[in-house]
């Protein structure tokens, strides 16, 4: 199987969990309950098929710093939000934050929550496929975290000699470190 094939998979096993809710909110509290270093925090914000996020970025806003990416162009840059930040539709149907795109390399969160479509137990991540988080993660030094629905954990995901594993996984479940 290449990585192709394996994310088309992931994609119609992410597309048929029934109990995407439930497993987020297990995910936001098992993440909330979680050592993490300190500093800035980058969040995805969620689309319906991932881990909605919506609920870890109001509770890090609380205590932290808080960054969302936004695309920009070929690369991520990143927006500081708060609970009075307004929003527009940006690429790939993501609700994107209006405010200063900054660069990661200027921000330098001290932890990313990223997306994925699948992980293994190895902490190896794979992606939607456009790079992004690629190129980011070899620009800046942060502490990577993966959300994962049950679904998503595989026994291998398949690898390039350029991807970056992660430093924690959460799901529903527990913690993969």
């Amino acid at each position: 199987m290449d990585k192709s094939s394996q994310r088309k998979a992931l994609r119609t096993i992410v597309a048929n969990i029934s109990d995407k809710a439930s497993q987020s909110e297990k995910i936001a509290s098992i993440l909330q309950d979680t050592s993490l270093p300190s500093g800035s925090i980058c969040i995805y914000n969620s689309l319906p098929s991932e881990v909605d996020t919506k609920a870890i970025i109001e509770y890090f806003s609380k205590s932290r710093q808080v960054y969302l990416p936004v695309v920009d162009g070929e690369d991520i840059a990143l927006v500081k939000v708060n609970k009075d930040t307004k929003y527009q539709a940006g690429s790939w149907g993501i609700s994107e934050p209006i405010g200063e795109r900054l660069s990661p390399k200027d921000v330098r969160p001290a932890v990313t929550i990223t997306p994925l479509l699948g992980a293994d137990k190895k902490l190896n991540r794979l992606g939607k496929g456009k790079g992004y988080y690629d190129r980011y993660f070899a620009s800046v030094d942060t502490f990577k975290v993966g959300l994962a629905f049950e679904e998503q954990v595989l026994d291998e995901v398949i690898c390039d000699k350029w991807d970056k594993p992660l430093d924690l996984v959460i799901t529903p479940v527990g913690v993969i470190k």
